[in-house]
């Protein structure tokens, strides 16, 4: 059977087309073009512009039409689908509620691949600021887990089809089988929270036992805190604008990514005070960084990059649009600094304070946005300690220039 390709995709994505009369065979169904295929009764091939392909059954329920999605065609085959739309058209005559009994059966046929998706999408996506890492989060799985268990049922999924995943990358890619196990765990407590899946999650506990077996992680090293400023009054001499947005980094002890997407119309008008939007930080709240004069000193600086008054603070320098790349304040540490990472200022700044001031260890933590105690206890304490985080942070910027001054000129 031959079928037509022409006005297959709406305009918003979505499959359309002509309804084809015809009933379908197996053989049809992968060769099947964008559209929306009928197989009589009310029963559909769905083929999405991507290749996917669903099953959908067109019923009425107590009057009203409903469109009941039966699984993805990698799962139900042709002869299932007819089984259970004939099932549920005849709930309906009977008065019963397909739509119920729909989405309890429906959820038996859910693969991997699909759920999956389905957590990136609301878990991931949303609670993420991090680009790199969400897409990281399902090239992972996609990567690893897919090929064994992509197009199983999630309910029939055991753990030997975990440990056929982690076994062979265990020693050889610690670091990423670890993540690919904490990432299955997350879909697998997504099905038993969904009722898609009942009898536990299959990825806890596997391979567990061989810790051992894990290589020795190497670890970039962090600068102690006067090599810190060391490193910062070398660059802060520096115009470029990698050059400054490492030095505020510096003197700030703050995320990268943070600085990175900074707007000037974060920074108050006497820049005292950076207000981070809660959309920026790790910990998903907003936050105000006490900025001390050295701080100061750099913004006043990055001023001549200012295009607007909530344009980037350090943009990309050949695309004022845009932010500045990930690899460019690291780049620039390693290619005088080897070994050395730009988080890791952030223990330098730790390190300074733990030895050099007396702040309470809560200033410390919060001057770090860490959280400091439990939920509960967080929503109690509504302070922030920003008055003894302006201290702390003062001491620090004064550190860093004045050790800085003075190693360089030993």
């Amino acid at each position: 059977m031959s079928i037509p390709k022409k006005d297959s995709v709406s305009k918003d994505g979505k499959a359309k087309g002509r309804h084809f009369e015809r009933r379908l065979k197996a053989s049809m169904i992968k060769k099947a073009a964008p559209g929306r295929h009928t197989d009589g009764g009310g029963l559909y091939l769905v083929v999405d512009p991507s290749g996917a392909s669903r099953w959908l059954l067109r019923i009425t329920v107590q009057g009203r039409r409903r469109d009941l999605g039966l699984g993805s065609t990698s799962v139900v085959g042709l002869d299932e689908a007819r089984k259970k739309s004939d099932e549920l058209r005849r709930v309906a005559r009977n008065g019963g509620d397909p739509v119920a009994e729909n989405e309890a059966s429906t959820k038996l046929f859910i693969t991997f691949d699909e759920l999956a998706e389905r957590v990136h999408r609301e878990w991931i996506v949303p609670r993420s600021s991090n680009g790199k890492h969400v897409q990281q989060w399902i090239n992972t799985l996609n990567t690893y887990a897919s090929p064994v268990i992509g197009k199983k049922p999630v309910h029939l999924i055991s753990r030997s089809d975990i440990f056929e995943i982690l076994n062979p990358i265990w020693k050889k890619k610690h670091e990423t089988a670890r993540r690919v196990r904490q990432r299955m765990g997350v879909v697998f407590d997504y099905a038993l929270e969904a009722e898609i899946r009942k009898d536990g999650n299959p990825v806890q506990d596997v391979m567990k036992g061989r810790k051992g077996d894990a290589p020795k992680v190497e670890h970039f090293r962090a600068a102690s805190w006067d090599h810190a400023a060391n490193i910062f009054w070398f660059f802060q001499q520096k115009d470029e604008i990698g050059a400054l947005a490492l030095c505020f980094t510096i003197a700030t002890a703050s995320r990268s990514g943070a600085i990175r997407r900074a707007r000037w119309g974060e920074v108050d008008e006497c820049k005292f005070v950076w207000d981070v939007p809660e959309g920026h930080m790790k910990a998903r709240e907003p936050f105000a960084v006490p900025l001390s004069p050295q701080a100061r000193k750099l913004l006043i600086r990055a001023e001549k990059f200012k295009t607007g008054p909530d344009s980037l603070i350090f943009p990309s320098p050949t695309e004022k649009d845009k932010m500045l790349s990930e690899n460019t304040m690291r780049k620039l540490l390693q290619a005088s600094y080897s070994g050395l990472t730009v988080h890791g200022f952030r223990t330098s700044f730790r390190q300074y304070a733990e030895e050099h001031t007396d702040a309470a260890w809560e200033v410390k933590e919060y001057s770090l946005a860490h959280n400091v105690g439990s939920k509960t206890e967080r929503a109690y304490n509504r302070g922030d300690y920003f008055d003894e985080r302006m201290k702390l942070m003062e001491e620090w910027g004064a550190a860093l220039e004045e050790f800085g001054a003075l190693s360089s000129k030993s």
